[in-house]
């Protein structure tokens, strides 16, 4: 699905960029990481749900740097769609692994599986890094005169 797409089907909004909200969703996201990481002795499930959301946060922070927001139909899907459009094909099979966690995330939420293997987390939680890692370069690169990341 392309921009087009997402705006035509009500599924993304135009916003002005917030600056404030941005710096807010990558702080918080980080913090998520760390709870998912005390987690993983605890919880496997919640930890990789933890994770998820984090991966959710820094990818809503991006929309919101590129001056558009999800509507409430959809939210996370669209937030992936969006991340996927943005990134573009070099980061397919990071975005397929991102929507992976998406339907796990909802079968847990709402079905209560409870089938989650440590590796599944570290490889969760690496793949979170990776599209941390290229998100900030994009938010950083587009608005350098931003103090973000405080």
């Amino acid at each position: 699905m392309n921009l087009e797409d997402l705006l035509k089907n009500n599924l993304i909004k135009k916003v002005n960029p917030d600056f404030k909200q941005i710096n807010l969703q990558i702080v918080r996201a980080k913090k998520d990481l760390e709870t998912a990481k005390s987690l993983m002795t605890k919880d496997l499930t919640w930890a990789l749900t933890i994770i998820y959301h984090s991966m959710l946060r820094i990818s809503r922070a991006m929309m919101y740097s590129k001056g558009f927001l999800p509507t409430t139909k959809n939210t996370h899907k669209t937030i992936v769609e969006f991340t996927k459009y943005t990134l573009g094909t070099d980061f397919y099979n990071l975005i397929n692994r991102f929507d992976r966690l998406r339907r796990l995330r909802h079968n847990f939420i709402y079905e209560s599986e409870n089938n989650i293997t440590l590796s599944e987390v570290n490889r969760a939680m690496e793949l979170a890094k990776e599209l941390f890692i290229k998100i900030e370069e994009i938010i950083i690169k587009e608005n350098p005169q931003k103090n973000l990341f405080l």
